[in-house]
């Protein structure tokens, strides 16, 4: 552990202990005649607020003051010099804290020095002695015709038409039943007694979850998409519209009623009305109804491009990330906790309990996250510390270029792309992002890509 310290005739001392490479902690001591000084100040202002029997307002006696309200004085005292003292103290020391303080070992006596102790992390201090030299391999881009063929069936699902079905409802296709729980009456109708335990959660379709109808509830939820339970869904399976029959149903030993979790229960379904979705034909037509296209060709043309257009954007985002690992592991460092938590906090939520997620839940979520955030976060640091290093400065005919290629990269204006973002928030993003680009181009000269 290191440790430098500040003394002299300063009424504030402060001594800085290195506890690890992003912890310090601080022993401030604060001079006597100071915490005197601001003990007058204190006094003085709780004496003006005061409101006294046989007083005038603010002309409560000192010795009346401090007879009733002494320690209250105290409490001023210290909570005022410590917080002003630990913002000195950073400033003197040139340090960058993250989180939160933790403040410790306070001692306070009247006419004595004031001392107290304070832990705190900043900001890593990166000394990047190694950032090229790498080998790096560029993952390979191609699209497969399924890969084309699989969006193609997206956009005709998307504009797929609901119609009645006859037969009995096959995968995808959107039921509505009647499930009434005939062993356990006080169950009957009720969600939790149904097997469809998560109906019309997320689901894609429409008019999905349960509605009020005579005889109880009606479920709608799309076949294989698990808003039921399987054994509710085999036996819709086996049924046409307007049949209905009793069947043994097993409820998952996970199931979100703990009371039913594990139990086999009757329960008489009644399959009230299917729906399949109709599709488009794959043709000239169609394309033409998905955007300007003359030709169902041209739709095949742009949905290739465009999917080789992101595969090309996640190999460079591989190449900049396996880059940055790279240079993190020549340059190992640590990050601070409060850090860590932030970021967990950001992506996860900070109160997920509130949120009703349970608690053990969180937590392991927050512990099966941690080594990623840990990663991604050592990886901006260093990205941060090398835009410093290299001072990239960026004209505004570099943002107007950056603004033309993607408007040309996405087919509009690129008048009408600058006023989008400007909307959005500036153009501060793209000014940053040509930073970016600037940095990992000079990152890159320094190593083979392959």
């Amino acid at each position: 552990m290191n440790q430098t310290d500040t003394k002299g005739s300063d009424p504030i001392d402060v001594a800085v202990e290195e506890l690890e490479a992003w912890k310090r902690r601080l022993t401030i001591t604060v001079d006597a005649k100071r915490v005197l000084q601001a003990r007058a100040r204190e006094r003085k202002k709780l004496s003006k607020k005061l409101r006294l029997k046989g007083f005038r307002a603010g002309k409560v006696p000192t010795h009346i003051v401090e007879q009733r309200y002494g320690e209250l004085v105290d409490q001023r005292t210290v909570q005022s010099l410590v917080e002003d003292a630990y913002r000195e103290a950073v400033r003197r020391q040139s340090l960058d804290p993250i989180g939160a303080p933790e403040f410790g070992q306070v001692n306070y006596s009247q006419g004595e020095n004031l001392t107290f102790q304070v832990d705190v992390e900043i900001m890593p201090i990166l000394n990047l002695k190694r950032t090229g030299g790498f080998k790096i391999s560029r993952p390979e881009v191609s699209v497969a015709d399924d890969e084309v063929d699989g969006v193609l069936q997206r956009l005709r699902e998307e504009r797929g038409v609901w119609e009645p079905s006859e037969t009995p409802p096959e995968e995808g296709d959107l039921v509505a039943v009647r499930i009434t729980n005939l062993d356990d009456a006080a169950s009957a109708g009720s969600p939790e007694g149904s097997g469809v335990p998560s109906a019309g959660a997320g689901a894609a379709a429409e008019d999905t979850g349960p509605d009020e109808a005579d005889g109880g509830e009606l479920y709608r939820f799309p076949l294989g998409g698990g808003y039921a339970i399987e054994d509710v869904e085999k036996a819709v399976r086996t049924l046409s519209p307007s049949e209905s029959g009793t069947f043994s149903v097993r409820f998952p030993d996970d199931f979100g009623d703990t009371a039913m979790a594990g139990q086999t229960r009757r329960l008489e379904i009644d399959l009230v009305e299917s729906k399949r979705r109709r599709l488009a034909p794959l043709d000239d037509d169609f394309a033409s109804q998905v955007g300007e296209f003359e030709t169902l060709e041209d739709l095949r043309l742009q949905i290739r491009e465009d999917l080789l257009k992101h595969q090309q954007e996640e190999s460079e985002q591989r190449v900049r990330d396996e880059i940055l690992d790279s240079i993190v592991e020549a340059n190992p460092f640590e990050v601070p906790d409060s850090l860590v938590e932030g970021y967990l906090d950001r992506i996860l939520g900070s109160d997920r309990a509130a949120a009703g997620t349970p608690e053990a839940e969180a937590a392991e979520a927050r512990r099966s996250v941690r080594p990623i955030a840990q990663q991604q976060l050592k990886r901006e640091l260093v990205l941060e510390r090398l835009i410093q290093d290299l001072g990239i400065e960026v004209s505004d005919a570099q943002v107007d270029a950056h603004i033309a290629t993607n408007a040309e990269r996405r087919g509009v204006d690129a008048k009408e792309l600058r006023r989008q973002w400007l909307r959005q928030g500036g153009l501060e993003s793209v000014r940053r992002r040509v930073v970016i680009d600037g940095a990992f181009e000079h990152l890159e000269g320094l190593s083979t890509v392959e």
